[in-house]
């Protein structure tokens, strides 16, 4: 159904059955990780080669979501590109500039592409000629005076590393322009790994390029906070696994990420790039963001992200227990490109003043209210209000622990906001008709005791629409499937079977009667089919209300429409399942769900 640009950006790389999770049987795992789980956001930068022309070859745009992909999107052969290093005088890079932006920014380790691709080495390698300093009319050290001013400023320095793919080397994967026989950018291992040829050239490349590059930066650069790989599906997994070793018998204490292979490999999970909607993929996991689309500085690319959606994204990721990732692009020349600095610096304006509700900081114990997210730290929630509530009062579901004290995070003085409890496990603080900031006010709630909550949703009966999003629902059966997660494509797809059963489970306080709005796209052989949409009783098992209704066509799969359904009944106050399915397939197709929205009647 989707047909999105390929980014090679590891999203099937699925974990694997059967292997043992690496960090189960590493001792030193939980100490490895402290520093990452206490810092929680990052700031990533690409440049290399690709950012001089910034997405444009021979006067032409490419057509690539990406600017670093230029080399195997346009097809430039290595005697072309590698004269891209000729004019690389890089006159603006400061590498204290970079640092202090993204510790301005409140962004606490600093990802530095030390190889990408290309293939061209940001740093000066012993390994490979082909590098910034012996190149280029730079001919500096990037990377050396970048760790330099990480110690300065207390930045944790960290390396990415294109371990899989390298457009330069004659045995690598990925240019078959120059290298004809070589394994091409998108071909999986199955396709590569019983051909002999394209095996031992490539295994030559990682014992002679990749692996000893790797040991070199763990030795070069002092202590590395982490080692970012990626493409690790395009490894097997053998092979991954001479990467952790590498990495582990030079600096143990260094982060290994989820891309040296697949799952369950690495320290900790990779969500795929610019994924705004996920599925928690492990205990501890790290989403990466742009600032507009490209990862590498690309001149046409002007579809800015504000700040507010940065840190909405940002916000929902921590409370979800994730890291969170910001990149910037450098110009060829080496600065910072303005509309980058200016979000970077409204970043850091909202985390001057609420960087205690980030850093350190452990997931939501409350789920997600429709009003915002929330994060806990040292017995305060945090509650991140992306939606103020026009009437004055927050209600705030599932603490059952008695309240100290509320404030806004903006309020200098920390003045206490009247708190009611209106039964054991929901509260309500009352707070300004007109939010205390601009840009998502964040209130602390300090409590007494050990966390006491109750996650499951609450259903609100004013204020908010109570959402349910298809990545929020629990699927079963053997054909429905998450989508990707990027923009758009938060919803279900692949719903072919019968068996197939997307639920979520809530909690009401009391009988209530609500109107179902369903929001969905169908194809037209899609029109037709039936479905189910139940209210099952936690407590009893039993359906308690349904609704069936017939499926209509929107247009197509990724062409949504909202339609009201129906009504449901709530008989008491309890915990709740609700639950869809299709009772009927119109040629063996059914719909791509976006989610559900129950109102009051």
């Amino acid at each position: 159904m989707s047909t999105q640009e390929d980014l090679m950006d590891n999203a099937e790389g699925e974990e694997q059955p059967g292997i043992e999770q690496l960090e189960a049987v590493d001792a030193d795992h939980e100490a490895r990780m402290a520093w990452w789980r206490e810092a929680r956001v990052g700031l990533f930068i690409h440049w290399g080669l690709y950012s001089l022309p910034a997405g444009v070859w021979n006067g032409q745009e490419i057509p690539a979501s990406y600017a670093e992909h230029l080399m195997l999107r346009a097809r430039i052969p290595v005697s072309e590109y590698e004269q891209i290093a000729e004019q690389f005088y890089a006159d603006r890079f400061d590498a204290q500039e970079w640092v202090r932006a993204a510790k301005l920014a409140g962004l606490e380790y600093l990802i530095f592409t030390a190889k990408h691709h290309e293939g061209f080495a940001m740093y000066e390698s012993d390994v490979s000629d082909y590098n910034i300093v012996k190149k280029t009319p730079f001919a500096r050290d990037p990377l050396r005076e970048l760790a330099d001013a990480c110690r300065v400023e207390g930045i944790k320095l960290c390396i990415y590393y294109s371990h899989s793919m390298d457009w330069y080397h004659p045995d690598s994967q990925g240019n078959t322009w120059d290298y004809p026989h070589n394994i091409g950018a998108y071909d999986d291992v199955a396709s590569w790994i019983d051909d002999e040829d394209k095996r031992s050239r490539y295994e030559h490349y990682l014992q002679t390029s990749a692996l000893p590059q790797v040991k070199e930066l763990l030795e070069k650069y002092g202590p590395v906070g982490l080692l970012w790989f990626d493409c690790g599906h395009k490894l097997t997994a053998e092979q991954g696994a001479a990467f952790v070793k590498q990495v582990r018998e030079v600096q143990p204490d260094c982060l290994i990420n989820r891309r040296v292979w697949m799952d369950p490999y690495g320290d900790y999970g990779n969500t795929s790039d610019n994924q705004p909607h996920v599925r928690v993929p492990r205990k501890d996991w790290e989403s990466i963001a742009t600032l507009n689309d490209s990862w590498g500085y690309k001149i046409a690319d002007h579809n800015w992200k504000t700040a507010d959606v940065v840190l909405r994204q940002m916000i929902d990721v921590l409370s979800l227990n994730g890291n969170f990732v910001i990149n910037v692009g450098p110009m060829g020349n080496g600065a910072f490109d303005p509309k980058s600095m200016e979000l970077l610096e409204q970043i850091g304006h909202w985390m001057q003043t609420n960087g205690e509700a980030v850093h350190g900081i452990s997931q939501s114990p409350i789920g997600k209210p429709p009003w915002g997210r929330c994060t806990m730290k040292d017995g305060i929630l945090y509650l991140h209000i992306f939606e103020w509530p026009t009437n004055g009062k927050l209600l705030v579901p599932g603490l059952r622990n008695p309240v100290l004290k509320a404030y806004a995070l903006a309020d200098e003085d920390r003045k206490a906001l009247p708190v009611s409890r209106i039964n054991d496990e929901d509260i309500v603080i009352q707070v300004p008709i007109n939010p205390t900031a601009s840009t998502i006010p964040v209130l602390a709630v300090e409590f007494t005791g050990e966390c006491d909550t109750n996650p499951v949703r609450l259903l609100y009966t004013s204020d908010y629409p109570n959402q349910f999003g298809a990545f929020d629902a629990d699927i079963k059966g053997p054909t429905v499937r998450y989508d990707t997660g990027k923009k758009d494509h938060d919803n279900l797809i692949n719903w072919h079977s019968l068996d197939d059963v997307a639920s979520w489970t809530f909690r009401a306080n009391g009988p209530d009667r609500l109107q179902a709005i369903m929001e969905y796209g169908a194809a037209a052989e899609a029109e037709g089919g039936s479905f189910e949409l139940s209210v099952i009783s936690k407590l009893s098992g039993e359906v308690v209300s349904q609704i069936s209704q017939t499926v209509k066509a929107t247009g197509d799969w990724y062409e949504f429409a909202a339609f009201h359904i129906g009504s449901l009944n709530l008989p008491e106050a309890g915990d709740y399942v609700l639950r869809l399915k299709a009772s009927s397939l119109s040629n063996g197709v059914f719909i791509c769900l976006k989610k559900m929205v129950l109102e009051r009647d």
